[in-house]
């Protein structure tokens, strides 16, 4: 099979189109053959050597949609209950100290295959499920966010941010979303957008809209210290403030925080880790999201890039742009 993979770290130079054996599949193991597998920024870190726990040799890639080709039942012998069903995933170690989705075939645990939405093709399926799964982490489980809260989200028109809005919208939440500009954006009704146009641009939306010191929880998700710094100011000063993050957009990991603000306003700082999750965790949540998204009651992306995963060029492009949130439209590798 063909599979993208590399040897060391560095450079996407290191990434390379190569051919490789199918996996073998152990007992409760299912062989999916890829159709679509997400770009995620973890994906174009690791290659890169920007996250330490990454091991090599290693194929990167930790989400994919596609179908069920081979499987085993417990005793090792042939199961035939998944066969040609469409399955999508992500999450755990996959893509970082085990080999990933960049490739041809991937196994699944059986026990974790999750049906993907019957309303989404492979690539808008591919394309979503670790940002969505980050997104249910950091509402969920990080946030806890409830019917009533006051919600900034910091970098709402990227795909954690995106679907981080519909999560809150769900639970019955106030929703303010910044956005670099509003130029070409047409945000949705459920949010009420803030123009990054001026450095205390989010304390003056929120003490416009009268909710100053009654923000609950700041979700962000771009990792800029100027509008992080802004948003602290418009929280809760009552110790029930809530701060999610799970971006540093600077190389070293640091930006500056203002820590007097922070600790004035008795705020809980909490980092988002997706693979938190185990896979029977992360099954529960993409079959309850699958259905959501099948009834209408949450919106999957309304287009994708597709990327040959023979075209190096466009691959290392594609990397290059997810890293530094060039475009808002998700690419998908295309085995």
């Amino acid at each position: 099979m063909q599979a993208l993979k590399f040897e060391k770290t560095g450079s996407f130079n290191e990434l390379s189109l190569v051919n490789i054996d199918k996996p073998i599949l152990c007992p409760g193991e299912a062989l999916v053959r890829v159709r679509a597998a997400g770009i995620n920024g973890s994906d174009a870190a690791g290659v890169l050597g920007m996250l330490p726990f990454v091991t090599t040799p290693r194929i990167p890639g930790r989400d994919f949609s596609g179908e069920v080709v081979e499987a085993l039942d417990a005793s090792g012998a042939s199961s035939q209950e998944w066969i040609g069903a469409e399955v999508w995933g992500t999450g755990s170690e996959r893509g970082f100290t085990s080999d990933g989705t960049f490739s041809q075939y991937v196994t699944v645990p059986i026990a974790a295959l999750s049906r993907k939405p019957a309303s989404l093709d492979h690539s808008k399926a591919g394309s979503m499920t670790l940002p969505w799964l980050c997104a249910w982490i950091t509402v969920d489980t990080l946030a806890n966010v409830k019917e009533g809260d006051n919600v900034i989200i910091i970098g709402a028109r990227g795909g954690i941010g995106s679907a981080a809005a519909q999560f809150c919208k769900e639970r019955g939440a106030r929703i303010f979303a910044t956005y670099t500009s509003l130029a070409k954006v047409t945000p949705p009704s459920y949010v009420t957008p803030i123009e990054l146009s001026s450095k205390n641009a989010i304390r003056e939306a929120i003490a416009k809209a009268g909710l100053q010191n009654k923000i609950d929880v700041l979700l962000d998700c771009a990792g800029y210290d100027q509008p992080f710094n802004d948003a602290i100011f418009t929280m809760t000063p009552n110790g029930t403030g809530r701060v999610v993050v799970m971006a540093v957009h600077a190389k070293d990991g640091l930006f500056p925080i203002n820590l007097r603000a922070f600790y004035t306003k008795a705020l809980t700082l909490k980092g988002m880790l997706s693979s938190i999750l185990g896979p029977l965790e992360v099954k529960e949540v993409l079959d309850d999201l699958a259905k959501k998204i099948d009834s209408g009651l949450l919106e999957g992306p309304k287009e994708v890039n597709e990327i040959d995963m023979r075209n190096m060029d466009a691959v290392k492009g594609a990397l290059q742009e997810i890293l530094t949130r060039a475009s808002h439209v998700r690419s998908v590798i295309v085995p």
